[in-house]
């Protein structure tokens, strides 16, 4: 039995040659990838049209209060403000949280959105579709994620997949699962590969990338050359304008052998200093691990913080005891102090490296809080307003987009919808929106998004 990733296949007793390659695609990959040598072989896809911008978006899974983190209102009544104080950043008239010291400090980089809302229910799942996709699903057919998009756009770069997901995709938030991070319509070719392992372990291994129990080198060899026999007999009958699938697998292959790409992930390569001012948790090392990835070719690395809200101190403070314990407590003692030196860390690391300018860093959440702080002393869902921010690329730092009213409870200035925030990221990793297309649903051609960028960011 031969097991990559999650797909055991049969290897004695007859295994068909259809699902030995299935399983050298989808399970070492997640990624269809004679479908994308396919379309890059057949011209959709051409690297040499534009010059290749990056992203990274961090997710903040459960929404931080923005009244206690971007969004101060420090002359609102007690029940509204909270207890924190803001300060001053580097760049005039803009405040933050007193609790992100270091990231005041780089206010030039970023820009913050402080009036983003939507209509949509509160929950997080369709705040996840929003703000990873561009699109509500309304029970609909799923859209497929940014990083997706990118994957099908600029194509794949380095034996490394086009579009990462850290540490774990999104899991139980406590609705219907929202599919915001997957592929959708665009196809298992451009489906993320799911790290699925915690970075800041010290056995830390990439499950979809380690051998099998058993399996050396040269039996993995031996299936290769298997592999390319069996497709030397195909090609004779197979239309010769087709890319062969010894090629396509071979990439397949490529991914759980190349010592480039275990290279890629090996963290021990860095300095412990450098470990240390991300911070030695699974933020702070995926933040981290995704700039190693963008480093070595990958376009689009997508940072959870947080896969659920259940059970753990995260950004989702109702308050409540039980399974949803968060408090505003939570935000001074762990998730402020996480946040601020692993985005601090990427930022600088970032720009010393020569790479910011190529890289978009999207701090991206579902939805805001409310502004009156609950009986049990926490802030509920609220999606009439909640601040993000962009850095990097060519998006232009130092600036507040828009602003809420006195207390935060909706936009004062400049009301601005999730898709345009998504066009904004397009645009700042130098996509021209009106140009390129992609297959939609049936795959009828349609824009990348269905939204103008936020044209004083670009």
């Amino acid at each position: 039995m031969l097991h990559i990733g999650n797909v055991n296949v049969p290897t004695c007793g007859g295994p068909t040659r259809r699902s030995f390659l299935q399983a050298g695609a989808a399970g070492l990959l997640g990624l269809n990838l004679p479908d994308f040598l396919r379309m890059k072989a057949a011209g959709a896809i051409d690297d040499n049209k534009a010059e290749i911008k990056n992203c990274i978006s961090l997710f903040l899974v459960g929404s931080p209060g923005h009244v206690d983190t971007f969004d101060l209102k420090p002359n609102a009544p007690a029940n509204i403000r909270g207890p924190f104080k803001p300060i001053q950043t580097t760049a005039p008239g803009i405040q933050i949280c007193e609790h992100l010291p270091l990231m005041a400090k780089l206010a030039k980089h970023y820009s913050l959105i402080r009036s983003l809302y939507h209509r949509s229910a509160g929950t997080h799942e369709t705040g996840q579709q929003w703000m990873n996709t561009g699109h509500g699903f309304d029970n609909a057919a799923a859209h497929p994620h940014a990083g997706s998009v990118i994957a099908r756009v600029f194509g794949q770069k380095s034996a490394l997949p086009p579009s990462i997901v850290l540490p774990v995709k999104i899991g139980n938030t406590g609705g219907p699962s929202s599919r915001s991070q997957t592929a959708a319509y665009l196809g298992s070719a451009y489906e993320p590969f799911y790290l699925e392992s915690d970075p800041a372990k010290k056995d830390f291994k990439v499950a979809n990338l380690a051998p099998p129990p058993g399996q050396t080198p040269f039996r993995i060899s031996s299936r290769r050359k298997l592999l390319a026999e069996l497709d030397a007999v195909q090609r004779k009958v197979e239309d010769s304008s087709t890319v062969s699938h010894d090629t396509a697998y071979q990439r397949a292959f490529t991914l759980v052998s190349s010592a480039e790409t275990k290279k890629a992930f090996d963290l021990s390569e860095e300095k412990d200093s450098v470990r240390d001012r991300y911070g030695r948790n699974s933020f702070g090392q995926s933040c981290l691990l995704a700039r190693r990835l963008i480093e070595r070719g990958v376009r689009f690395v997508t940072v959870n913080h947080f896969d659920t809200v259940f059970g753990i101190s995260c950004w989702d403070m109702h308050a409540d005891g039980g399974s949803l314990n968060s408090t505003i407590h939570d935000y001074e003692r762990h998730l402020l102090p996480q946040f601020d030196h692993a985005y601090s860390a990427l930022l600088t690391d970032l720009e010393q490296r020569g790479l910011l300018k190529e890289t978009v860093v999207a701090t991206l959440s579902e939805m805001g809080r409310t502004p009156q702080i609950n009986p049990r002393g926490g802030r509920d869902h609220y999606p009439p307003v909640w601040t993000n921010f962009l850095a990097g690329g060519n998006i232009k730092g130092g600036q507040v987009i828009g602003s809420s009213d006195k207390i935060g409870a909706q936009p004062h200035e400049y009301p601005i919808e999730p898709p345009r925030v998504l066009a904004t990221i397009y645009q700042g990793m130098g996509i021209d929106l009106d140009s390129v297309m992609m297959p939609g649903p049936g795959s009828r051609p349609i824009r990348l998004i269905e939204a103008e960028p936020i044209p004083e960011l670009v």
